[in-house]
């Protein structure tokens, strides 16, 4: 919003004891300021003081202190930007209850968002890679299993901080459990929220062999190095496929070609897309052992890998990062209907393959069904949608 100036400001001396009391009313109830305004002019002004203190006491982060590098502290009304930022934290909580990872949540008694991280405090991204991180973690522990015999590992961590690390592509996230209170913190993709390691702050303490690896560490130092006018890199441009005649990073040239206009619905499937290639390749070309890119290639068809990991090429080639999509992971297109021209719950989109249609998850492309079987019934509670992916009904399911 625009902010002006403070108008009938009072007399340089009658401003002595003026921020005390902004300090003051900035405990107030809206109507007791409003009130306390019509008692003077040195009141007036201390009302409108007492934004600043509201603001650096709940928004306090760089997105604050940029806007007030750019006015005066002493001299601005900035209610209306103190406004904005309440309203935007509503509007992102209402946002999550409203989603069925927020039902979800709330039916397990989690709240996965520490209370100044819904403020957004440094980047206005930061909720929405909160919350993506949260589902991928939920997804790894409703598909895959991934954290052994306890289901509600995921669950116990609250997350206090998530910091950009390359601009578009990596960012950190840092978490406490909320019964032991351990700290930790990992980086992430962000178009997945895929774990790829943990920070070098963080690899003296690693027990769990979650190091970064050398691949990652020299992509991120590079990219980190990138001139402004540019950018860093895409991700994307680190993916190896089979068929570059027909695809392009794996996805059909002829269907970029039908969705190059850049309407909301393009732009959504696009981005879907980009996540389902990402959550799609060989797993080592995330995390674990490093690979080449021939060596994930000739694993996956069945055939050994020719890594020789003591020869002198793999010693040259191990700070390269390496991603490898399968041939049936390529993508024809995606879409947010039905076959029969239905639309698809909200958080469901159908991802066409050369050999099948999968379903996905949009806000980070890993699948939770196919073609052949639907969408299985867990996912159909969680998601509150039918085997199609049709919306049904709120999310019933509790974990066990």
């Amino acid at each position: 919003p625009v902010l002006a100036h403070i108008s009938f400001p009072p007399k340089a001396s009658e401003r002595k004891s003026v921020y005390r009391w902004a300090i003051i009313l900035s405990a107030l109830s809206p109507t007791d300021r409003q009130t306390c305004m019509l008692v003077s002019r040195t009141f007036r002004y201390a009302v409108y003081l007492s934004a600043i203190h509201i603001l650096s006491s709940n928004y306090a982060g760089r997105r604050l202190d940029l806007i007030l590098e750019q006015h005066p502290r002493n001299m601005t009304n900035f209610w209306p930007y103190l406004r904005l930022r309440m309203a935007e934290v509503s509007e992102r909580r209402h946002a999550f209850k409203r989603s069925f990872l927020g039902q979800y949540t709330d039916l397990i008694g989690y709240d996965p968002l520490s209370e100044h991280l819904w403020t957004s405090p440094d980047d206005e991204k930061q909720v929405d890679v909160t919350i993506r991180f949260v589902l991928t973690r939920m997804w790894f522990a409703t598909s895959i299993g991934a954290y052994g015999h306890d289901a509600s590992t995921w669950s116990r961590c609250v997350i206090q901080d998530v910091r950009e690390v390359v601009k578009g592509e990596i960012w950190q996230i840092i978490a406490q459990d909320n019964r032991t209170g351990e700290s930790w913190s990992y980086y992430v993709l962000e178009a997945t929220c895929e774990v790829i390691g943990r920070p070098p702050s963080s690899q003296s303490e690693d027990t769990l062999g979650y190091c970064l690896r050398a691949d990652w560490t020299a992509w991120i130092s590079q990219q980190s190095r990138a001139p402004l006018d540019t950018g860093p890199a895409s991700l994307l441009a680190c993916v190896k496929w089979s068929n570059n005649e027909d695809y392009h990073r794996g996805i059909s040239k002829a269907w970029l070609r039908r969705v190059q206009d850049q309407d909301a619905d393009s732009i959504a499937k696009k981005c879907v897309a980009e996540r389902y290639i990402l959550a799609s390749v060989v797993a080592n070309g995330i995390s674990g052992q490093w690979m080449s890119t021939s060596a994930m290639a000739q694993e996956f068809a069945g055939l050994p890998g020719q890594d020789a990991l003591g020869s002198r090429t793999v010693g040259r080639a191990v700070n390269t990062v390496n991603m490898f999509l399968p041939a049936h992971h390529h993508i024809e297109s995606v879409h947010f209907a039905t076959s029969t021209g239905e639309a698809l719950h909200g958080a469901v989109a159908v991802v066409q393959t050369p050999g099948r249609e999968y379903y996905v998850l949009r806000d980070n492309g890993m699948q939770v069904g196919c073609e052949e079987e639907g969408i299985p019934e867990v996912w159909q509670r969680i998601l509150g949608c039918d085997t199609l992916g049709r919306a049904r009904h709120a999310c019933t399911v509790r974990p066990s």
